[in-house]
């Protein structure tokens, strides 16, 4: 009776001992970053910046589409201070101070404001957009038709003030704040860097 209770016993032992172990090995083939954050840390960032940055160009797709499609007149103004300047406005609805095709003043809202500039040989652009409520949601900025900052601004009703935002700057570089009440509170703001890192032989 002892040897069968010593046979079962050591038989527990020895499967205890391969269940750690094949757990061991799991942990290590499948998670290298959480036992060695260190062991490959530019690959690491690298995943990390691409898996944000499709995420939020996927966000501003949406956004930019939602928005346009809201768009129904535009009024264009155009001026020299400093170099060619040219504004258009988009609005849902016709702009104040013009009626539509049979004479009815109607409410309208900017959805997207376009600012163009030329200073010393280089066109310069802003664009903005807002929502129904008149939010700043979405700014992008171009420099000879190059992207050199993206700023999306999330919202959660009834707030005025947005809880997050995402900025993507010239040299890959993308960081998102988010507070659960108000990015106004900075307290309680929870902040995410990533980065592409340049190639070795730059």
């Amino acid at each position: 009776m002892l040897t069968n209770a010593k046979s079962n016993f050591l038989g527990l032992m020895a499967l205890a001992l391969s269940t750690c172990s094949q757990a061991h090995a799991q942990n290590l083939s499948t998670a290298p970053s959480a036992s060695t954050p260190v062991a490959q840390p530019a690959v690491l960032t690298l995943n990390s910046f691409a898996a944000a940055n499709d995420s939020l160009l996927h966000r501003v797709a949406r956004t930019r589409a939602q928005l346009e499609a809201r768009i129904s007149s535009f009024k264009a103004t155009q001026g020299s201070f400093g170099g060619l300047h040219r504004k258009v406005r988009s609005y849902t609805g016709v702009p104040k101070g013009v009626v539509d095709a049979v004479g009815v003043q109607t409410s309208s809202g900017v959805v997207k404001q376009q600012t163009i500039k030329h200073r010393y040989g280089i066109e310069l652009e802003k664009i903005v957009y807002r929502d129904a409520k008149g939010r700043k949601v979405l700014t992008e900025r171009y420099e000879g038709r190059q992207l050199t900052r993206l700023e999306l601004f999330e919202y959660t009703e009834p707030f005025s003030a947005p809880v997050g935002s995402w900025l993507l700057v010239r040299g890959d570089y993308l960081r998102y704040i988010f507070s659960p009440v108000s990015l106004i509170y900075k307290g309680r703001q929870q902040k995410s860097y990533f980065f592409r890192p340049r190639p070795a032989g730059e």
